[in-house]
């Protein structure tokens, strides 16, 4: 039976000092830690981690392999509905033929250590830890050693500032520097030579990250290296504050109308399904289950659209190069929920046609 042997709370003691003494003692259980509404689960076997789950969306395995251009966002969210006591999201993925098994040993892995990683951030919350007589049941385990992963985790924490110092955002687009300006001598590592190929002039910061074989972190580590050897360049920032604002608030426009053609069209077809009252429950609750601040305000008009002047204010104060990304991702977080509790009332029928139109939606890059 599990026994609630540790607890406390973060101001007191370091994610990386608690994760030290757990490694130490060698227990095995459960170490939770809860920040705000968010709460992610690192399992351990003997003092050592094995895995680690997450509450928050963005950290689920989909949301991972989206960002790293792995899958579509309709692959994910038809992989998403796939989901069930017997069935995770990767198995569903390896079944619609998207992913290999190795291609999903892959993901888990990468994606249980940036939730990990991402607990070393946290400097408030609260944290208990539950012994158990035995590990957690996992296909997919780390291999990597406890004390590699601290390590790790310190180093980024020390890193991660200067890093987002020379690239604030992923949407810059870096350059290689004048052939004169570059040191022939340098030897470069291999996967330092993927990451400089890449580096063509159009690609961004995003693009390369999707198209690099190391993690997001190692990545953006390599790239600040390329930029400190004076091997490629970041435009400065004020080259891209330069766009007119009216491109922005154009690119922002058509992508809330994208949306709201999609949200009207699954709307309209629940009325009949729902009634006004539970159409009124849905909607509301739709919003409010998103959490999300670009949303904050915002409530669906009797077309079943999203106010557009209201989500634009809401991102108004992220940097130019960030807007669209960041409305994008709010819209596509709740369309996501919107498809996935739909789902439970509509026809086979109905559901083809809302999903077919939702994966032939514009991508903000061609807004």
């Amino acid at each position: 039976m599990d026994s609630r042997i540790l607890e406390g709370s973060l101001k007191a003691i370091s994610v990386p000092d608690l994760l030290t003494f757990i490694n130490m003692i060698k227990k095995t259980g459960v170490l939770s830690l809860r920040h705000d509404e968010r709460v992610r689960r690192v399992f351990w076997e003997r003092g050592e981690m094995i895995f680690a789950s997450s509450s928050d969306p963005d950290e689920a395995l989909g949301n991972f392999l989206l960002r790293h251009g792995k899958i579509t966002q309709e692959q994910n969210m038809k992989s998403g509905l796939m989901v069930s006591p017997g069935t995770r999201q990767g198995k569903a993925l390896v079944q619609m033929g998207v992913l290999t098994p190795k291609e999903l040993w892959w993901a888990v892995k990468n994606q249980v250590l940036e939730i990990i990683y991402a607990c070393f951030t946290l400097e408030d919350g609260v944290f208990f830890f539950e012994e158990a007589e035995r590990a957690h049941e996992e296909k997919i385990r780390l291999s990597t050693s406890t004390t590699n992963i601290i390590m790790e985790g310190i180093r980024r924490l020390d890193e991660w500032p200067r890093i987002r110092e020379l690239i604030p955002n992923d949407h810059l687009v870096p350059r290689l520097s004048p052939a004169e300006a570059r040191d022939p001598d340098v030897r470069f590592l291999e996967g330092e030579q993927a990451i400089l190929t890449l580096v063509d002039g159009n690609r961004s910061v995003r693009e390369i990250i999707h198209l690099a074989e190391m993690d997001e972190f190692e990545t953006l580590r390599v790239l600040m290296s390329l930029i400190l050897a004076r091997y490629i360049a970041i435009p400065e920032l004020q080259a891209s504050e330069q766009n007119d604002d009216l491109d922005d608030a154009s690119a922002l426009d058509g992508l809330v109308v994208t949306y709201n053609r999609i949200f009207s069209r699954i709307i309209g077809t629940l009325a009949g399904h729902l009634g006004d009252d539970g159409l009124a429950l849905f909607t509301a609750t739709a919003v409010e289950s998103s959490k999300n601040a670009v949303l904050e305000g915002v409530r669906f008009d009797e077309h079943g659209c999203l106010d557009v002047k209201t989500l634009i204010a809401n991102v108004a104060d992220y940097h130019v190069e960030e807007r669209v990304s960041v409305l994008d991702g709010a819209l596509s977080n709740l369309l996501s929920f919107f498809l996935f509790e739909a789902s439970r009332h509509l026809t086979p029928e109905e559901k083809n046609a809302i999903y077919r139109m939702a994966g032939e939606r514009s991508s903000p890059a061609s807004l």
